[in-house]
């Protein structure tokens, strides 16, 4: 195994690394080879097989009819998530992404991965099983075996090889999406070191590391097969489950209006999420020494990422660019005006007109999205850290009401002009608004809408 791995590792230093051509060529011989097992299987199937596939099958449904609901969703879990490693392609599809044009056309490579691991894998699967094959004794070579005795030795060793192929392609993939990974974070953090290559333009120092730290992954394990599966199967899993969790959180926060050329679906995301956190919980009790594993690596890249963070992350030199509560106070303070207004209003909303002494514009923003421009003296960027939106507005409204006492504050709100759908998924910031006037009483509140003038048409 650490043979294989370093082998890997210094083509990958050599600059040989895996490209589209490549890839093409393994998939039509991948194409090639599966397509003639499901042909010879589909030949090879008899009376006796149909009986085996229908027992299969009713054994499989047995456990989904229990008569309760929580142990039929139990036993669902469990059947998806024993397969969790099927849908491993995906990586697949990731790494098209540097040779398409835009996301747009990266349904293609989704489309592969649905026919492979939907319609072929399980077809492939659904044959062997079906197979008079003593299975306690071909654990290890099931499919290379049945398609010895459908094809001969020959086609039987095409088979295995393919396998070796595509689990080395597997190891390359890893150096390749490592290097890519860690390039960027040495570009964030400032680490121009690791990225310096050798003649051959290779980052042979990322190369080196991932060798190092994937033999000590070996090591650890002593080249358990299984721990190191169940490990990956957690890991893909945990991947998915902080994708779609992402993607709920991300629609909650901004709606749709961002996102309609890659419209999907919140109710379908909704059961998606749910279902993989219960196949994530269902294997992180059953696999406990791959769950510890992975655990374990993941609370030690999160601790070093979190220590690094502190002091080279780039939003620090966002946070320094913005303005201060004091400032704004200041601002107000000159103002002759007995009556002040404090607009709030979103990173890309339109410019703010002329400036005006006792108004001012209040902007939130995250650090990482990177400090909006200042459209006028009078406004105002405030960075969220550590707190939510809500936390950052009651700061602001303390602040005046301690700092400017005399004076009459009216605070302004933007109309909603989502759709209603939209607004159901900021409910609660709403509802934490309409609290604002009984904490701070001697305040205006308004949330309002100012039209667009028309210009008169000429006659």
């Amino acid at each position: 195994m650490l043979g294989i791995l370093w082998a890997i590792a210094g083509l990958n230093i050599l600059g040989i690394r895996e490209n589209a051509r490549f890839t093409f060529f393994v998939f039509i011989l991948a194409a090639f080879i599966i397509l003639n097992l499901i042909v010879s299987g589909i030949v090879e199937f008899d009376s006796a097989a149909l009986t085996r596939l229908k027992e299969s099958g009713g054994n499989a449904l047995r456990p989904l009819e229990t008569g309760s609901w929580l142990h039929d969703y139990g036993n669902f879990i469990s059947h998806i998530a024993f397969c969790i490693l099927a849908y491993s392609g995906i990586e697949s599809v990731i790494q098209t992404a540097g040779f398409v044009r835009s996301w747009r056309e990266i349904h293609k490579a989704y489309l592969f991965l649905a026919v492979t691991v939907g319609i072929a894998t399980p077809l492939v699967a659904g044959l062997v099983l079906c197979a008079p094959v003593n299975f306690s004794e071909h654990e290890g070579d099931l499919v290379t075996y049945y398609a010895t005795q459908i094809n001969g030795t020959f086609f039987g060793i095409l088979v295995a090889g393919l396998a070796s192929i595509t689990l080395t392609m597997a190891v390359n993939t890893a150096f390749v999406a490592s290097s890519e990974l860690l390039e960027r974070v040495a570009h964030r953090y400032g680490f121009h070191w690791l990225i310096v290559t050798n003649s051959r333009h290779s980052l042979y120092r990322i190369h080196l590391l991932n060798a190092l730290f994937f033999s000590t992954i070996i090591i650890i394990t002593s080249g358990s097969q299984k721990i190191l599966a169940d490990m990956y199967a957690i890991g893909l899993v945990a991947s998915f489950c902080i994708n779609m969790g992402s993607l709920l959180i991300y629609r909650y926060f901004v709606g749709t209006k961002e996102v309609i050329p890659y419209y999907t679906s919140r109710v379908g995301t909704l059961i998606l999420w749910i279902i993989l956190v219960s196949c994530f919980i269902f294997l992180a009790i059953d696999k406990p020494h791959g769950t510890a594993l992975w655990a374990g690596i993941t609370a030690f890249v999160l601790v070093a990422g979190a220590l690094l963070a502190k002091k080279r992350a780039p939003e620090i030199v966002q946070i320094g660019q913005a303005d201060n509560e004091m400032e704004m106070i200041l601002y107000l303070a000159e103002s002759s005006s007995s009556d002040i207004h404090i607009i709030f209003r979103r990173p890309r909303e339109e410019s703010l007109g002329e400036a005006k002494d006792n108004e001012v514009y209040v902007t939130f923003y995250t650090p990482r999205q990177g400090i909006p421009p200042k459209m006028a003296k009078n406004h105002f960027r405030f960075p969220m850290i550590r707190s939510g939106l809500y936390q950052r507005i009651m700061l602001v409204l303390r602040i005046v009401q301690y700092e400017l006492p005399d004076r009459n504050v009216t605070i302004h709100f933007g109309w909603p002009l989502s759709s209603w759908l939209d607004r159901l998924a900021v409910g609660v910031m709403v509802f934490n608004l309409m609290t604002l006037p009984r904490k701070f009483p001697q305040f205006n509140f308004e949330i309002g809408y100012f039209g667009r003038s028309i210009e008169p048409k000429e006659k």
